[in-house]
């Protein structure tokens, strides 16, 4: 007991830091490309997290998250733009209508075993790619694809990167801590006790196909938050943006970083959206640079960087104390 609360404490903590970080990026960062891209670690970090409570706790793969991405933008995009419902009822919509999709899917996936669930969520993700380039009248298809005017939450006009930049880094700032309060829940156990073995936790009375859905459903809602926030920051896109690529970019972040960790899906998210930025003078050898980079760490580092940070920091600790 003590531990889950030494455990959650530190969690929190990490939730401070990780808003003071905040406030003093938006205060002292003035480069409009720098805020750009920051915007968008922080878009993905949010569905890297959502991906993690799916991957991480209930030990379920999936390939599809483009599709609950997508679902978020085009909702929360319309409701906003054609319906003119305040962006952020629209946000909430936007995560309620890919969550409740994701629920929906859930009970048919989740009588197949783990390896063939991953491929039946990639038939999902393609499915709704299709869709998304088809369904003209809402989403503008490939071409043109999606345009707004700028949005305005509670009178406050999103003209620029720098409001946007608040508007995700609040949105990154609750998700994180309704996650951290999620896995140190009730709910948080019975998920940790699917993922380490289904049958022992089917047998303290845990429903197994309960918990996945609701699992697979809070994570479809988080990925449409991402979504919508991908919208608003854009204004301007097309359904090529939801494609199998995003899948596997959200699936990398959560492998580099850490499965089992919000602070490591973060990081994943930081990196992946960050490197191919700094490889750019690099052009003719950024993918294979890329690549590299992506499997020295996952041989290196299988559990993720960032589980790897901290035992390398607790080893530095304990030869430091006094024998």
């Amino acid at each position: 007991m003590l531990q889950r609360l030494d455990s959650y404490h530190c969690n929190l903590i990490g939730l401070g830091i990780l808003i003071v970080l905040e406030i003093a990026i938006g205060s002292l960062v003035q480069n409009s490309y720098y805020l750009t891209v920051i915007n968008l670690c922080m878009i993905f970090g949010i569905a890297s997290v959502g991906l993690t409570v799916l991957m991480g706790y209930a030990g379920l793969i999936s390939l599809g998250q483009s599709a609950f991405f997508g679902i978020g933008a085009y909702v929360s995009a319309n409701l906003a733009t054609n319906l003119n419902v305040e962006p952020v009822l629209a946000l909430m919509i936007g995560a309620m209508a890919a969550g409740v999709i994701g629920w929906l899917i859930a009970r048919p996936l989740l009588r197949l075993s783990d390896l063939y669930f991953a491929m039946a969520s990639l038939a999902f993700g393609i499915i709704a790619y299709i869709l998304f380039g088809q369904m003209r009248g809402i989403t503008g298809g490939l071409d043109p694809g999606f345009s707004s005017a700028p949005f305005s939450v509670l009178g406050w006009r999103l003209g620029d990167t720098r409001s946007m930049y608040w508007v995700c880094a609040t949105s990154l700032a609750i998700v994180a801590l309704f996650v951290l309060n999620l896995v140190h829940s009730r709910f948080g156990r019975a998920l940790k006790a699917l993922g380490s073995s289904e049958i022992a936790a089917d047998g303290l009375g845990i429903s197994v196909v309960a918990y996945k859905a609701m699992a697979l459903a809070i994570s479809a809602g988080i990925t449409g938050v991402a979504g919508g926030l991908f919208a608003f920051f854009l204004r301007s896109f097309n359904s090529s943006a939801f494609g199998f690529n995003l899948s596997i970019e959200l699936l990398v972040m959560v492998i580099v970083g850490s499965v089992r960790s919000v602070w490591g899906a973060l990081l994943g998210a930081t990196l992946v959206t960050v490197l191919p930025s700094l490889l750019d003078r690099f052009e003719d050898y950024k993918l294979f640079a890329y690549g590299v980079a992506m499997v020295i760490i996952v041989m290196i580092m299988p559990e993720g960087l960032f589980q790897a940070m901290i035992e390398a920091s607790q080893k530095l600790i304990s030869r430091r104390k006094p024998t």
